[in-house]
């Protein structure tokens, strides 16, 4: 099994699209899905802004997806996190991906993160949902 964290976008993808990278990576039983409680929070709010049901969601979590949990507050982990994003609001992201103890984070967003020091400090590789499967299938 290999254990990957997701980041927010990857989650909303696979809910609106059942036939993209996101659904096929999610639903692969090979791979175990990581997201933060701070990340559920956050999806939370992006599902009502969109109009996608809470309860899609709710049940994409709980069958899916395993939450870890991030004790330290929003503040402490921007400022331990900060040298790694280059928007503040998604530390949380590599402070989830870290304490998960994950290889792999999953983003459509490459260019909100600092791939190379994410790499070197936290041995954490960036790529995205498609890149990921296609890195699956050259192993």
């Amino acid at each position: 099994m290999i254990k990957v964290f997701l980041d927010s976008d990857v989650v909303i993808s696979s809910l609106i699209s059942s036939i993209g990278a996101s659904h096929q990576l999610i639903n692969n039983d090979k791979i175990i899905c990581m997201i933060s409680n701070i990340s559920y929070r956050e999806l939370l709010l992006v599902v009502k802004k969109l109009k996608i049901e809470v309860n899609k969601l709710n049940i994409l979590v709980k069958k899916q997806l395993k939450v870890e949990d991030l004790s330290e507050t929003l503040e402490q982990i921007k400022l331990k996190y900060k040298l790694y994003v280059k928007d503040i609001n998604d530390a949380h992201i590599v402070a989830g991906a870290a304490k998960s103890q994950v290889n792999y984070l999953i983003t459509y967003n490459l260019k909100d993160f600092k791939i190379n020091a994410i790499k070197e400090k936290c041995n954490i590789k960036i790529m995205t949902p498609g890149m990921f499967l296609q890195f699956l299938r050259s192993k």
